[in-house]
């Protein structure tokens, strides 16, 4: 187990290290700042929420969160198989499936770092800038829409964390188990992409309701929650039985991957 611990921690600083993982955190950086600062940029595309720091994790964060963990976990067993280096584990002390483990791992502790580092650019830029308002009540915050129950902003961030954390956990296992699938770096972004962007679709337009509300958006954009249509719950129950219904799915990434990585 501390091999496996060991590895995961050289895994996790090698994802930390890439470069487009900072580049794309300092654009979210700045498109905060921007929100933040362009007062008439704001009002001419977000005039219905009343709070920044909503507009920034329900709008932005989910799009940069994606990105940010398709281009830094789709080469994660992709990349060995194409530097042609995927063997090497089996010949370790610990073998490829204690390898695979170890990567899993590393990539589920980057997934979370991701939320927390976005979640700190949100609160401090807004806080810099003299936007952030814990105590607003936010039921108008989002979409114009009435909510059940009426939040304040910090009890929805909080909230958010949390369903960004869970949505970036079931993301990083579907990304790496199309990475462990993927025979090439770029059939691995592909597809994580094109499958993400279609879910995206299923959520932001008029599908089956099942096909909508069962989707990883839902996690990445937690406005949802207060009004789904399929569960009549509150939010937090909401949560946890959407994330009970993706955990054989988890289930199933995680066992193949620990079955077919290396």
């Amino acid at each position: 187990m501390k091999i496996i611990l060991k590895i995961a921690g050289f895994e996790l600083e090698n994802l930390l290290y890439r470069k487009i993982n900072w580049i794309l955190a300092a654009a979210y950086t700045a498109s905060a700042f921007i929100l933040c600062l362009f007062d008439g940029f704001r009002q001419s595309y977000f005039s219905d929420v009343e709070s920044v720091p909503i507009i920034l994790i329900h709008f932005i964060a989910p799009f940069f969160l994606a990105a940010i963990l398709i281009t830094a976990l789709s080469p994660v067993f992709a990349g060995d198989k194409e530097q042609g280096v995927n063997q090497i584990p089996a010949a370790c002390l610990i073998g490829s499936k204690g390898r695979s483990i170890a990567k899993i791992l590393a990539g589920s502790i980057f997934s979370v770092f991701c939320c927390i580092m976005t979640g700190t650019i949100t609160v401090a830029a807004t806080s810099v800038c003299g936007l952030f308002d814990g105590t607003l009540k936010m039921n108008r915050a989002a979409a114009g829409l009435e909510l059940p129950t009426e939040w304040t902003v910090s009890q929805y961030l909080i909230f958010s964390f949390v369903c960004l954390s869970i949505g970036c956990l079931i993301l990083s296992l579907f990304i790496l188990y199309i990475s462990c699938a993927s025979v090439a770096l770029i059939t691995a972004v592909s597809i994580s992409g094109t499958v993400i962007l279609f879910e995206f679709l299923f959520h932001r337009f008029s599908f089956p309701i099942v096909i909508k509300e069962y989707n990883i958006w839902m996690f990445l954009k937690p406005y949802s929650f207060f009004m789904m249509r399929f569960l009549h719950f509150p939010p937090l129950i909401n949560l946890l039985l959407l994330s009970a219904a993706f955990l054989p799915v988890c289930a199933f990434a995680v066992q193949q991957i620990s079955r077919k990585g290396m």
